[in-house]
């Protein structure tokens, strides 16, 4: 039972949440966040990408300047051991070539020689290569032939300083940098090669490298001029290739400084500043992570994220109290109309203070107020039709019960007294054309009882001269001078239509004839293809014409009413103008086809209410 609970609420709550979305309020709430959440994306996106850009610009400046010092001061560093091997070269005992007495010009000078003897020391070479004196005194490499390595050739050649790239020492094959100076006597005759030596596991090179401090996780390194790595702070990459890097190759290809930012797989990876060490010709490579590059903008973002996100939800809440504001007189309107749906027609809606929504109620309970007074009106009318119906079959019964019954019973009598004078032929023909005038007065009075209850006239010549007949009638009986007018045909009308135009007519003429005080009247008839127009006008006193048809039977004049309900059943519509002392217009317009009448009149009035069922079976 209880997975069967579980799965009963679950689909509650889902029907609920269901319902919830498709109200105006979540659906508002809900388009709300979504635009301001792709405002607060864009926003917040752009703003990282404005910082991150400012970032990786400031990064880039600041590593290219830092590499562009650091690269002077250990240019200046490196000529500071040229200058001093120089300064022993130029030393007059040690351009005598002897081995013995340039070793002691090394012993006599070892403020010149410390920086070299702490680290690979100092060799020289003689004018064909061979090593002769080395300080400390290593036996290993006395004697041992330097002609062919890179720095010796340039050094004899050029006879100037030059620098080594990385190079294998002979023997221990470990790697060194070597500053080598020329050795040359006044005459310019060269006698050898003084060479000062850095090993790169001792990474004396590399001390003001370490000095360097680039955010905590950059780093500075120092490459040869063939890519390789002199000094960097992870000792196990000494002596590395980095000339696949971005900031190696642009050393590589003679950029001077400048700042790159690196890639790896389409992101950015590390911000480089980049400079040569302009007197041995290697570069110096300053980096930092792009994390470390764009940790500040992130840092800067979020506050601004915090503050947008609370900005969203006071948003949200701003605009869930104004769609409420909003909500809650529609959900009202909704509930009167359900109540006036049930027939009450007293329900009012509050107005609102929104300028549409307010509109909207009171064009609500004007609506509501007008079907309150056309009910009121079609009570009454219908009232007044079966009260005129009642009155009229007295009448009938009246009229036949002193007219036609009477004549009958007289008939009756004249037939019995004529029995009786069969004998006297001469009498007996006088009594029986007395008996024919007598039933001849009755077929009159019957036939007028038929006119009166049906326009035999409609069924025998047509719509247009039953028209005819009921313009004619009305300038015979009061005098009126009456102009009818016909345009197009009415061939085709369906009988039911034929009726209610011909009773519209017939009523309009009988409301000139008991009120307007006419003595003109035009009617005009318009027959189109897509419609019917009827127009009755009088010259007679007029009358202020109501707001509203409804209204006419408030007032008692359910004459108009008729009109109306009558245009109705068939799509139609009445108009009446009129101003008092300046006549009135009576004008009908209807569809020349309408699906209206066959359906609601010939199949029992379904689709009408049953006040309005017993109405248009009255003026039908």
């Amino acid at each position: 039972m209880k997975p069967m609970i579980k799965t009963e609420a679950a689909r509650s709550h889902l029907s609920g949440l269901r319902t919830w979305i498709t109200e105006l309020r979540a659906q508002a709430i809900l388009l709300t966040i979504l635009l301001l959440s792709l405002m607060l994306i864009l926003s917040v996106g752009v703003t990282f990408l404005a910082y991150q850009q400012i970032s990786q610009s400031l990064a880039e400046s600041r590593d290219q300047e830092l590499a562009s010092v650091s690269a002077e001061r250990l240019s200046e560093s490196i000529e500071a051991f040229v200058r001093g091997l120089r300064t022993l070269a130029n030393q007059t005992q040690m351009q005598s070539g002897e081995p013995t007495v340039q070793r002691d010009i090394l012993k006599l000078a070892p403020d010149l020689v410390a920086d070299f003897t702490n680290d690979g020391g100092i060799i020289i070479l003689d004018e064909k290569g061979f090593v002769s004196v080395t300080e400390p005194f290593r036996p290993d490499l006395i004697g041992q032939d330097f002609s062919q390595e890179p720095y010796f050739r340039d050094t004899s050649a050029l006879r100037t300083s030059t620098f080594s790239d990385i190079i294998k020492e002979p023997g221990s094959g470990e790697d060194i940098i070597v500053i080598a100076v020329p050795i040359e006597k006044p005459n310019g005759q060269f006698v050898g090669v003084i060479a000062g030596r850095f090993y790169l596991s001792f990474q004396r090179l590399g001390q003001e490298i370490q000095k360097l401090r680039v955010g905590e996780e950059g780093t500075a390194y120092l490459v040869d001029r063939q890519g390789r790595l002199i000094y960097h702070p992870n000792s196990r990459l000494i002596g590395t290739d980095f000339s696949s890097r971005e900031a190696v190759k642009q050393l590589q290809q003679g950029s001077r400084t400048g700042a790159i930012t690196s890639r790896e797989n389409g992101q950015p990876n590390t911000v480089e500043g980049y400079a040569v060490v302009q007197v041995p010709g290697w570069g110096l490579v300053i980096g930092e992570p792009w994390a470390q590059v764009v940790q500040p903008a992130q840092s800067a973002l979020q506050p601004i994220v915090v503050v947008l996100v609370v900005g969203l939800i006071t948003v949200a809440a701003f605009v869930s109290l104004g769609v409420q504001a909003v909500t809650d007189p529609i959900q009202n309107l909704v509930i009167q109309t359900r109540q006036v749906t049930a027939g009450d027609y007293d329900a009012q809606v509050m107005l609102s203070r929104i300028k549409e929504i307010r509109e909207l109620g009171m064009a609500f309970n004007e609506m509501v107020g007008q079907i309150r007074k056309y009910r009121a009106g079609v009570r009454q009318y219908v009232a007044d039709i079966t009260q005129s119906q009642e009155e009229e079959r007295k009448r009938i019964a009246r009229e036949l019960h002193d007219d036609t019954v009477q004549s009958l019973i007289a008939i009756g009598q004249r037939i019995e007294l004529i029995k009786g004078m069969l004998d006297d032929p001469i009498e007996a023909r006088t009594r029986l054309n007395e008996l024919r005038t007598m039933v001849t007065g009755a077929i009159a009075s019957v036939r007028q009882f038929s006119r009166d209850l049906r326009p035999l006239a409609l069924e025998d010549l047509g719509l247009v001269a039953a028209m005819q007949y009921l313009v004619n009638q009305l300038a015979q009986s009061e005098g009126i001078d009456v102009d009818f007018k016909v345009e197009g045909t009415p061939d085709g009308l369906p009988a039911d239509m034929e009726v209610a135009i011909y009773r519209i007519l017939q009523e309009a003429l009988n409301n000139v004839k008991k009120h307007a005080h006419a003595t003109e009247v035009t009617v005009l008839a318009q027959f189109t293809n897509k419609q019917i127009a009827l127009t009755v006008e009088d010259n007679g006193r007029g009358f202020t014409v109501p707001a509203s048809i409804t209204d006419f039977a408030t007032s008692g004049s359910f004459g108009v009413m008729g009109l109306q309900e009558r245009a109705q059943l068939f799509g139609g519509n009445i108009e009446v103008e009129s101003q008092p002392d300046e006549g009135t217009l009576v004008r009908l317009v209807m569809p020349r086809k309408s699906d209206l009448a066959p359906f609601e009149i010939r199949n029992g009035f379904s689709s009408l209410s049953p006040e309005e069922s017993l109405v248009a079976k009255q003026v039908s």
